[in-house]
Parts: C-alpha cells; structure tokens; sequence
C-alpha cells in the first residue's frame, strides 16, 4: 500500500520535463503559434474599434463578444431620498434628513437626553434646553443653536456649519470640519475646544466696543504648526499669522 504514490510521482516528473524541454526551445517556442489574420486585427481596423465588437477565430461563427461599456452612474435626480426624521430612541434624540428647513425647534429636551443631528442640509436646528450631550454628523449649510450641555458638542464629517452655544458647554470636539462658525457666550469663555483634521474653523466671542454695544470678535483656529525635537521630545507649537 505504500508504494502507490509512485506512479503519480512519475508522472508528475514527467510532466515538468515536458515542460522544461518547451522553455528550452528558446526562440522557437514560438513557431507554434498562430498568427492573427490581419483583418482581426483592431489597430489596422478601425471599424471594429468603432463597433465594439470583438470577434474570436476559436469562437463559432456568429458569435461574436461585444465589449460593452460599464454601467452609467445614477442620475443625481434618481437618488433616493430619506425622509426627514426626528423621534425619541432611548434617551437619545435623533435629528435626520432634514433639509430646506429652518424652523426645526426641539423643545422637550431632558436632562439626561443627548440628540444626534445627522445628513441635513441648508437648515436650522434649535434646542431649547439644557441637555448632556449633542452629537451632529455629516451635515452641510446647516445651523446649530443650543441652550447648554452638561458634557461636549461634537461636530464630525460637516461642512460649512454655524454653531452658536447661548449658555455653557465644558468641551466642543470637532473632526474633519471644513468651515465652521463657533459662536460662544460669555458664560462659555472657559470651553475647551478640541480640532482634529479641519480647515476654516473660527471661533467667536461676544465683546463690548467703544461705543457701549456688544459685538463677535472672530479669531481663527491655527491650522499650521511648527514641530521641532528639543532634548529628544518632539516640541509642537501652532504658527499665527498676522495682518
């Protein structure tokens, strides 16, 4: 029973030396081949080109293969779109799809809820009480204004957004923002403000002019940093311009 495999063996070795004496043929490895008819030929005719149709002398006659294009992208009209939502889940508030709308007013906000504002577009948004945590996400041309947070505001993948904060807010997080409007009051001049991965971020605080009235001071986030290795630790400061 053990010397079976033996004869698969040989085989196998007999095969390769085939296969070997092909390659060692050199230049003559090629003299087997059959030439195209010039008439197959696409680059010395141009209407087969122009057809799309690819004809093959192994394939049976009538035939023919038809390299057809890819499949056309879908028609920004035809998108579906999601209608506009907002309901309670949990404790957790979820704001979607609204768009063209600037009266979406959140009013019944619990202590203990957080809202989650996803996908709108050219709208604004307003809660008008004091909540633990608000979360937007993937909005565009769109207005945020809130009463207070227990925690953070969050702001992920958005662009060109307003936030304007009437009360108080420990943290505002923002991550991959381009061009966002950050209003704060005078009771949330302590707020720790967190950027990753933005562009054309701004931050507003309310001051008093000469002239008695009160006004927004805006001042740019940095977003240039000089890095530096001093005594084996990399040093990161952020590069103001100025005029």
């Amino acid at each position: 029973m053990l010397d079976a495999p033996a004869p698969i063996k040989q085989a196998a070795e007999t095969d390769m030396s085939a296969v070997f004496a092909q390659l060692n043929q050199g230049e003559g490895i090629t003299s087997g081949l059959r030439k195209v008819d010039k008439s197959k030929m696409t680059h010395k005719n141009p209407e087969l080109r122009a057809s799309g149709m690819v004809t093959s002398s192994s394939a049976k006659p009538g035939s023919p293969k038809r390299a057809g294009p890819g499949a056309p992208p879908k028609p920004a009209s035809l998108t579906l779109k999601k209608p506009p939502k907002m309901a309670l889940e949990g404790n957790k508030w979820v704001v979607e799809n609204f768009e063209n709308n600037n009266e979406v007013i959140l009013d019944q906000v619990e202590l203990n809820q957080s809202v989650y504002i996803y996908g709108c577009k050219n709208s604004t948004i307003q809660i008008k009480s004091k909540v633990t945590t608000i979360a937007m996400d993937s909005c565009t041309k769109t207005g945020l204004c809130v009463d207070s947070l227990i925690s953070s505001l969050d702001l992920v993948n958005s662009k060109s957004v307003q936030v304007q904060i009437l009360g108080r807010a420990p943290t505002v997080s923002l991550d991959k923002v381009d061009s966002c409007m950050v209003y704060l009051s005078k009771e949330c001049l302590d707020v720790e403000i967190l950027t990753s991965k933005c562009s054309a971020v701004n931050i507003l605080t309310p001051e008093t002019t000469e002239d008695g009235n009160d006004d927004f001071i805006e001042r740019p986030v940095p977003e240039q940093f000089l890095t530096k290795i001093v005594d084996g630790k990399v040093i990161t400061i952020a590069v103001e311009h100025s005029g």
